[in-house]
């Protein structure tokens, strides 16, 4: 099945946020908070990687002609948008405290 170019935009930025909660899931053992750790894994997954499952699902579903959203492109944009900005924050307050915890005390 070939995917047309947009669902594969939506596709590839899910992707990097799905690495993202890899990430984080992967941490969980070794974090010094597991509380604190545990609560930000189950908010990602639950929050903005959880809105970022829906602009995929309307859009493949889009794509077989099977629903039409009117003004859907500027909600997936702003969705979208946001699930990027979140999973870069993400990543910089992993990559802090992963650089804390390799420093020598």
């Amino acid at each position: 099945m070939a995917l047309p170019k947009y669902v594969h935009e939506i596709v590839s930025i899910l992707n990097r946020a799905l690495g993202v909660g890899y990430s984080v899931v992967k941490q969980l053992p070794n974090s010094p908070g597991p509380d604190e750790s545990y609560s930000r894994a189950k908010a990602w997954f639950s929050g903005p990687m959880s809105d970022g499952v829906y602009p995929l699902r309307v859009t493949l579903r889009r794509d077989l002609g099977v629903e039409v959203e009117p003004d859907f492109e500027r909600t997936c944009t702003r969705i979208l948008a946001a699930l990027d900005g979140e999973r870069r924050n993400l990543e910089r307050l992993l990559s802090s405290e992963q650089a804390r915890a390799t420093r020598p005390a």
